[in-house]
């Protein structure tokens, strides 16, 4: 609640079937095509290709401008859905959580029980706060660099250097980074991290959680695939228990607890695909032209140390250009009272990550390479921009993976000079694309 009275009926009216109908069309299909959950390929090129996202921050202005700045109610689409328009009203919202705005809505718990059906963002309110807790813990929420950031460094510098090394001694015919080779590797990387080193082997881990994440697209359209979950978290239970000294599974509670430790790993592994393809797309960004990229690469090239701000700022910007959060939904507990407007409860709120945080007419660097924006605080001061979501159900690995990150970049960037070979033009500073699709990316040294 924000304190302002709003009457039962207002002049300020939910959108229109023709309105509707443009959102189902620009705003929310394409992004159920891209894939919620795991990223389809013939998705992104298309999302690429059409520009997408600059149509969803022409269609959500559009509706600003006619409706004002309340959520608006969608009409006709068989759910209680409101857009939610108003920078304020997502620092409100994520805030909110989990009461009046609860993170586990029926998308949500539907796609999530897929692979994780005790994860702490889809556990009921007497089980959250422990889970949280304990993954707050885990990956030192709050702490810029990580308790084992060295053991997390060394884990980097071991899979960057065996990639960078494959790449040039493959030869001219096979030396290119594509993205099968690049998230292969941060696959393991993450194995590792999570786990410690004898992970490396456990391949079908990732196989098992891929297929069943392609499932948890359809959300509770499609039933759970038992016998791959059932193996998937038996896999990750025995991780656990063998987990080595300086992991984050080792700082975790073990299975049989209460927290249900299986599942918020569970959570990790499929947040490091996240952050995969934010760094592969961070590698376009370094291989851009411009002082930003400049010094970004001279950081890697110069500093030693766990402490590397430009770099954790790029993994930031290639998150705020390209949202791997395409969507933040939270359902309303109970009935909430907007500015010129009462809204029901069972209400799935949408925050659409491209539109606020590309939107040139809110923001001068919308279409910029500025990782300034994160190390001066200017970004930290937008409600808006949440590249790691925010509030009480905000990533707890928000630090954790810009830190992992930086390092696996600082080690591929001292490898030699990388170019981009997918037939596109270097990207530039200023004037990026909307969409950039991470399939289609090729680099060489």
């Amino acid at each position: 609640m924000n304190g302002r009275s709003a009457s039962p009926t207002t002049t300020c009216q939910p959108s229109s079937l023709a309105e509707t109908a443009e959102v189902l069309t620009s705003v929310l299909l394409p992004t159920v095509v891209r894939g919620a959950i795991v990223r389809r390929p013939a998705g992104e090129a298309l999302a690429t290709a059409t520009e997408s996202d600059r149509r969803i921050v022409s269609v959500l202005r559009s509706l600003r401008e006619r409706h004002g700045d309340d959520p608006l109610p969608l009409r006709h689409t068989g759910r209680r859905i409101a857009l939610v328009l108003a920078p304020a009203d997502v620092r409100r919202i994520l805030e909110g959580t989990p009461d009046p705005f609860s993170p586990g809505g029926a998308e949500k718990r539907g796609a999530l029980s897929h692979f994780q059906p005790h994860g702490a963002l889809v556990s009921d309110h007497g089980a959250r706060p422990r889970r949280r807790r304990a993954n707050e813990e885990a990956l030192a929420l709050g702490e810029l660099i990580h308790p084992e950031a060295d053991t997390v460094a060394e884990h980097a510098y071991s899979e960057a250097r065996a990639l960078v090394l494959a790449l040039r001694n493959a030869g001219p015919q096979g030396g290119v980074l594509d993205w099968s080779r690049f998230s292969e590797t941060f696959d393991a990387l993450a194995r590792r991290v999570v786990f410690g080193s004898f992970a490396v082997r456990d391949r079908r881990a990732t196989e098992l959680l891929r297929a069943l994440r392609a499932r948890a697209n359809w959300s509770y359209l499609l039933p759970a695939d038992q016998r791959r979950r059932k193996e998937f978290l038996d896999r990750v239970r025995a991780n656990i228990d063998r987990a080595e000294p300086g992991s984050l599974a080792a700082r975790l509670g073990r299975p049989g607890s209460g927290e249900r430790p299986e599942d918020q790993v569970a959570h990790w592994l499929f947040a490091f695909d996240a952050a995969a393809i934010a760094s592969f797309r961070a590698l376009a960004l370094l291989t851009s032209s411009g002082p930003a990229a400049e010094a970004a690469r001279t950081e890697a090239l110069t500093e030693d140390g766990a402490d590397l701000p430009l770099l954790r700022a790029t993994l930031r910007e290639s998150v705020r250009l390209w949202p791997t959060t395409l969507v933040v939904i939270r359902e309303s507990t109970r009935e909430t009272v907007w500015r010129e407007r009462t809204i029901e409860p069972g209400t799935a709120f949408l925050v659409m990550s491209s539109y606020f945080h590309r939107d040139p007419a809110r923001l001068p660097y919308a279409d910029t390479f500025e990782p300034g924006v994160w190390t001066d605080g200017r970004a930290e001061g937008e409600p808006a921009i949440v590249p790691f979501s925010h509030g009480p159900a905000g990533c707890p690995g928000r630090d954790l993976v810009p830190l992992t990150v930086s390092f696996l970049l600082r080690t591929l960037l001292r490898g030699g000079p990388l170019n981009r070979v997918d037939g596109a033009p270097p990207l530039r500073s200023h004037g990026l694309p909307s969409s950039l699709n991470h399939f289609a990316l090729r680099f060489s040294y």
